[in-house]
C-alpha cells in the first residue's frame, strides 16, 4: 500500500512537469535527506537549534505551511560560497542571476519578485538583516553562506510570524552556535579565476559554578580576481572579509530558571570591482566575459556591523520567551557608471545607450566637451529594535505563540556624480562633482508589529490560526541638491501612516505516521513607504499540499495560488529604472503553480553503498490581471494576461551522490527556461529574454580520518555559456566553469 501511495503521488507530479524535494515530517528541522547523509562518513550532522522559522514547533504539522530546512550536512555537501547555488536545490525559490558571485542576490519566493530579494522577509538567527527592513528592503547586503549552520526558507501561512513583507515568503540564516564542545575548525579553498577562501571558527566553552559559559569566534576571507576583462587588465573581482563573536551564558541546571543570555557581534568588509554595465548582443557573442573600458573604474565599498543581545528563559515548565535586542549599520558606496552627456550638454542614462545601440561611447576615446558620468550611490543604513516573542504550551500539544516588535530603521542617499573621459583605455576625471546634488534625502520608518499564532489538535487534525499586525509610519527628508551641508532646512517633507491586519490559518490532516495532507491561506502585504499616494500591496496566498516520509522515500507536491492587488514596485538602478528606490503601485496580478520535490536512496539495499537522489521541480505561471501604464521600464503598457518579466516558468534541480567508505562523488544538475524581460504574452522573444540554463556541478570528497577531508570540484562542467540577465543596461553572462580545490580541518 506504503509503495503503491508513493508511487501514484511521483506520477501525478511527472504529469505536472516535475520532479520532487522534500522534507521530513518526523522533525520540522530536518529535511529528507538528512538519513541519506547519515550514512556519510566523517561528515558531521550537527544538531541545530531552530531559532527562526521553526521555533516552538515539534512537529511538521504545527507549521502551517512549507517550511524546508537545508541542514550542515547539505551544506558542506558542495561547500558553495554563492547562496544561489545552495538554494536552487528549494522548490519555489525565484533566482535572477548578475554577477556570477551571488554578492547582492535577487531571489524570490513563489513569483513574488526576485529584484534585490526586497519582497521578501530575509533574518539571520531570527532577526532582520536587510540594511533597512521597512524604509529600504533591497538587499544590498546579504550574509556570507559559507559561515552559516543551516538556512531554513519559508512559503506560505507560517509568514504570519515574519514581517514586514509577507507576500512571498521568508529565509532565515542561521550561524553556528556558541553552545558546544571546544574546538577548531579550518577550511581553506582555492578556485579558479584567483578565487579563494579562508575560513576559520573557533568554539570554547567553559564551567563555573552559576553556570556554563561558551564562546564562538568566525572569520572568514574570500575573494576572486574576477571571470571578466577589461580592455586596461584592470581588476574585475572582489575580496570579502566577515568575521563573527558570539559569547554566551547559561544558567546552571540547579538554577531557579532555565535561561541564557548571548552577545553577538559581527563586522563584514567588502570591495567589488562590480558594474551595471552590461554587453551588447553583438560584443557578448564576440567575448561574453568582456567589459567595456568605461566601466573600468566602477567599485563597491561596503561595511556592515551588527550587535545583537538575545535572552531566553524557561519561565514555566510550560512558558518560554526569548527576547531580541538588535542594532545594524551599513554603509555603501557604489561608485559606477550612470549615463552619458553629450557635447551638448544632453544626458542618455546607461540603459538608453544599450536601447539605442550607442555602446561605442563606452569603448572608445570619449569625443571633446563629451562626459562619462559615474555616480556615488553614497548610503548610510541603520536599523534596530528589539523583539520579544513567546510559546505558552498547553493540554494535548496545543500551544500559543505570540510575538511582538518595535523596529526603526533608515537610509541617508548623500549622492553626487563625476565626469570622466576615455582616453588612451582609461578613465580620467575632468569634472568633480558636488556631493549631495544627486540625491540628498533621508527616509526612514518606525513600526510597532505583533502576531499571535495557536496551535490546536483535535485528532488528526491540527489547525494553525493566526493574525498579524502592523503599524507602521515612513517618513522622508529631502534636503535638495543644492545643500550639501544640510545646515538649510530640508527642502520637503512627507510623511505616510500605514496600519494593517494580516490574518491566516494553517490546517494539517495526519492521513498516517508517514502521510500528512496541509493546506492553507494567510493575507500577504508589501509596505509602501512614504510616498502618501502609494497604496500598500495586498495579496490573498493559498496552498494545497501532500508530503510524505518513509524509510527510503519522501517527497512533498504543492499547489498555490496568490492574487495581488496595487502590485508594489520599486525604482531600483538594479532593475533598470533611474535609481530613485521609490515605491510605486503597479495594477493586480496572480502567480499559481506546483512544487514538486522527492528524495530517495538508489542504493538502499546494499550494506556498502549509498546513492541518495534528491529532485525538485517547480512550474510557475505569474500574469498581470488588469491594464495599466507604467514608466518601469520592464512593465511599460501592462494588459490583462501578460506574464510577469524574470520569472522562470520552469525549473528543475537534480542532485546525486555515491558513497562508498571514505570517498563520495557529487553530481548536481539545474535546469532553468528562459525568462522574458518585459511584461507580454506573445511567444519570447529571444532579444528581450535570458537563455535557457542547463547547467552541471561535480565534486568528489575524500575523508582521511575523522578530522580532515580535502574535495575538488567542477562547477559548470560544461562550459555553458548563459544569458542569466539583460538589466540593468546589456547582457550579463553566467559564471563559466571554474575548478576549486579544498580542505576541512577539525579537531
Amino acid at each position: 500500500m506504503r509503495r503503491r501511495r508513493s508511487f501514484i503521488i511521483l506520477l501525478i507530479c511527472s504529469f505536472t512537469g516535475g520532479f520532487l524535494a522534500a522534507q521530513d515530517s518526523a522533525e520540522f528541522s530536518e529535511d529528507s535527506i538528512s538519513k541519506m547523509l547519515s550514512q556519510w562518513h566523517a561528515i558531521p550532522g550537527a544538531e541545530v537549534t531552530s531559532v527562526g522559522l521553526g521555533a516552538g514547533a515539534r512537529g511538521l504539522d504545527e507549521v502551517p505551511g512549507a517550511l524546508h530546512v537545508i541542514r550542515p550536512a547539505e551544506l558542506e555537501r558542495y561547500a558553495y560560497t554563492d547562496p544561489l547555488r545552495v538554494l536552487r536545490s528549494v522548490s519555489g525559490v525565484n533566482i535572477q542571476e548578475e554577477d556570477g558571485f551571488g554578492l547582492r542576490p535577487n531571489i524570490g519566493l513563489r513569483g513574488s519578485g526576485s529584484d534585490r530579494s526586497a519582497r521578501i522577509t530575509l533574518m539571520e538567527d531570527g532577526v532582520l538583516i536587510a540594511p533597512a527592513p521597512y524604509s529600504a528592503p533591497a538587499a544590498y547586503y546579504f550574509p556570507s553562506i559559507a559561515r552559516m549552520e543551516s538556512v531554513e526558507v519559508l512559503k506560505g501561512s507560517s509568514q504570519i510570524a515574519f514581517g514586514p513583507q509577507t507576500a512571498g515568503g521568508a529565509i532565515n540564516l542561521v550561524t553556528p552556535q556558541a553552545a558546544g564542545p571546544s574546538g577548531i575548525l579550518f577550511r581553506s579553498e582555492r578556485s579558479s579565476f584567483g578565487g579563494h577562501l579562508r575560513h576559520l571558527r573557533l568554539r570554547q566553552e567553559w564551567q563555573t559554578n552559576r553556570g556554563t559559559w561558551s564562546s564562538l569566534v568566525e572569520a572568514i576571507q574570500l575573494g576572486s580576481d574576477g571571470f571578466k576583462s577589461l580592455p586596461n587588465a584592470d581588476p574585475t573581482g572582489f575580496t570579502k572579509t566577515d568575521g563573527m563573536v558570539k559569547i554566551r551564558w547559561e544558567a546552571s541546571k540547579d538554577a531557579r530558571f532555565n535561561q541564557s543570555i548571548e552577545v553577538k557581534g559581527g563586522w563584514v568588509q567588502e570591495l567589488s570591482h562590480e558594474t551595471y554595465a552590461g554587453l551588447a548582443e553583438a560584443d557578448f557573442v564576440q567575448n561574453p566575459f568582456q567589459r567595456y573600458a568605461a566601466s573600468s573604474n566602477d567599485l563597491m565599498e561596503s561595511k556592515h556591523r551588527q550587535m545583537t543581545l538575545r535572552h531566553e528563559a524557561e519561565l514555566t515548565a510550560r512558558w518560554s520567551v526569548r527576547t531580541d535586542v538588535y542594532r545594524m549599520r551599513f554603509h555603501r558606496n557604489w561608485y559606477k557608471l550612470d549615463r552619458y552627456r553629450d557635447a551638448s550638454g544632453n544626458s542618455q542614462s546607461l540603459l538608453s545607450l544599450y536601447e539605442s545601440g550607442q555602446t561605442a561611447v563606452l569603448q572608445e576615446p570619449t569625443a571633446l566637451d563629451a562626459l562619462l558620468q559615474l555616480k556615488a550611490n553614497n548610503r548610510d543604513y541603520l536599523a534596530q529594535g528589539i523583539q520579544h516573542r513567546g510559546v505558552i504550551k498547553g493540554q494535548s500539544g496545543n500551544q500559543l505563540v505570540y510575538g511582538l516588535r518595535v523596529h526603526e530603521d533608515e537610509v541617508d542617499r548623500f549622492e553626487w556624480r563625476d565626469g570622466y573621459q576615455l582616453t588612451d583605455g582609461r578613465m580620467r576625471m575632468v569634472q568633480p562633482g558636488e556631493q549631495g546634488s544627486a540625491g540628498n534625502r533621508l527616509d526612514g520608518a518606525r513600526a510597532l508589529a505583533g502576531y499571535v499564532r495557536g496551535t490546536i489538535r483535535l485528532s488528526n487534525w491540527t489547525l494553525t490560526p493566526g493574525i498579524r499586525t502592523e503599524q507602521m509610519e515612513f517618513f522622508r527628508l529631502d534636503y535638495g541638491a543644492d545643500n550639501g551641508s544640510r545646515e538649510e532646512e530640508p527642502a520637503s517633507r512627507r510623511t505616510n501612516q500605514v496600519s494593517v491586519w494580516l490574518p491566516g490559518l494553517g490546517v494539517n490532516y495526519s492521513l498516517s505516521e508517514e502521510a500528512q495532507l496541509f493546506a492553507g491561506v494567510h493575507r500577504g502585504f508589501i509596505p509602501p513607504g512614504s510616498a502618501p499616494g502609494t497604496q500598500s500591496e495586498t495579496s490573498v496566498n493559498t496552498e494545497l499540499g501532500y508530503r510524505w516520509s518513509s524509510r527510503r522515500f519522501n517527497g512533498q507536491v504543492v499547489a498555490f495560488y496568490n492574487s495581488y492587488n496595487h502590485l508594489m514596485g520599486s525604482d531600483l538602478t538594479a532593475n533598470g529604472g533611474v535609481g530613485t528606490g521609490d515605491l510605486f503601485n503597479g495594477g493586480s496580478a496572480r502567480t499559481h503553480g506546483v512544487e514538486c520535490e522527492v528524495a530517495l536512496d538508489l542504493l538502499a539495499s546494499s550494506d556498502t553503498w549509498s546513492a541518495p537522489l534528491r529532485l525538485t521541480y517547480t512550474y510557475t505561471d505569474a500574469r498581470f490581471t488588469s491594464d495599466f501604464e507604467s514608466d518601469f521600464g520592464p512593465w511599460d503598457a501592462v494588459k490583462d494576461g501578460d506574464f510577469l518579466p524574470y520569472l522562470a516558468p520552469h525549473q528543475g534541480n537534480a542532485q546525486i551522490s555515491l558513497v562508498t567508505g571514505r570517498w563520495s562523488g557529487e553530481l548536481s544538475y539545474r535546469y532553468v527556461a528562459a525568462m522574458r524581460t518585459m511584461a507580454g504574452r506573445a511567444s519570447i522573444d529571444l532579444v528581450e529574454a535570458t537563455d535557457v540554463a542547463s547547467i552541471f556541478d561535480a565534486v568528489i570528497r575524500r575523508e582521511f580520518g575523522s578530522n580532515f577531508s580535502a574535495y575538488a570540484g567542477v562547477n559548470n562542467v560544461f562550459d555553458a555559456v548563459v544569458v542569466v540577465a539583460r538589466r540593468p543596461a546589456g547582457l550579463r553572462p553566467a559564471m563559466p566553469r571554474l575548478f576549486r580545490v579544498g580542505m576541512r580541518w577539525s579537531m
